[in-house]
């Protein structure tokens, strides 16, 4: 126990010898000179909009002086219109057609549009877009007249399928083959009267066939 007291005694005297050394060479005097004030942090000043907000997007210095690169989605849509084969523009073109004539005839009388497939063009029934049949006819309709261009009437049946509500036109294909429709046809139906409807005939061959010849004009 002496032995230990008299090491911390021993100690602290030569921390005591220690810390009067520092004092009469003036060392924390150098190392307090030797570290370099710091430096204050300016205050950020509030910014103030000005011509700065208006000007121009600032630019790497590598693609400064490239020309503006143009919209992605034009390149795409003109991909698409360019990769189209004939027929596809054809169709696409029969389609345009028949939405230009569902506006001019205007919203006095209902109208829809529809595309003739592959299938419809030689199937009996042809299907029919539910929400306008829900609006525009009653419920007790069984037939249907189908007025062409030139003004001949077709009679055809009119079905609602009880378990998932969806419309048909059946006795369709004697319309169809009556007037030789084709894949990528587009037919405008307006409803003239109650069971009455006018029906306009946009024909993607025929768009094809300009098209072809304008080829071969070359």
């Amino acid at each position: 126990m002496a032995a230990a007291a008299a090491y911390e005694a021993k100690r602290r005297r030569q921390i005591e010898e220690n810390k009067r050394r520092i004092e009469e060479l003036g060392l924390r005097q150098l190392a307090a000179a030797a570290i370099p004030p710091q430096a204050k942090r300016p205050k950020h000043k509030a910014r103030v909009p000005g011509a700065a907000d208006t000007a121009p997007p600032r630019r790497s210095g590598r693609v400064a002086n490239l020309p503006e690169q143009p919209e992605y989605r034009e390149k795409i849509m003109k991909k698409r219109v360019i990769g189209m084969t004939a027929v596809e523009r054809s169709y696409a073109i029969a389609k345009a057609k028949a939405k230009e004539l569902e506006c001019k005839l205007g919203a006095n009388y209902p109208t829809f549009v529809k595309t003739i497939t592959q299938s419809s063009a030689t199937s009996f029934c042809l299907s029919l877009p539910p929400q306008f049949f829900r609006e525009h006819l009653p419920e007790h309709v069984k037939v249907i007249t189908l007025v062409d261009e030139e003004d001949d009437e077709f009679e055809v049946q009119y079905h609602k399928t009880p378990r998932d509500h969806h419309y048909y036109m059946t006795r369709w294909k004697w319309f169809a083959i009556n007037h030789k429709l084709d894949a990528g046809d587009c037919l405008v139906f307006q409803l003239i009267e109650q069971t009455k409807f006018k029906v306009y005939i946009m024909r993607a061959r025929s768009y094809l066939e300009k098209m072809t010849i304008k080829t071969e004009s070359f």
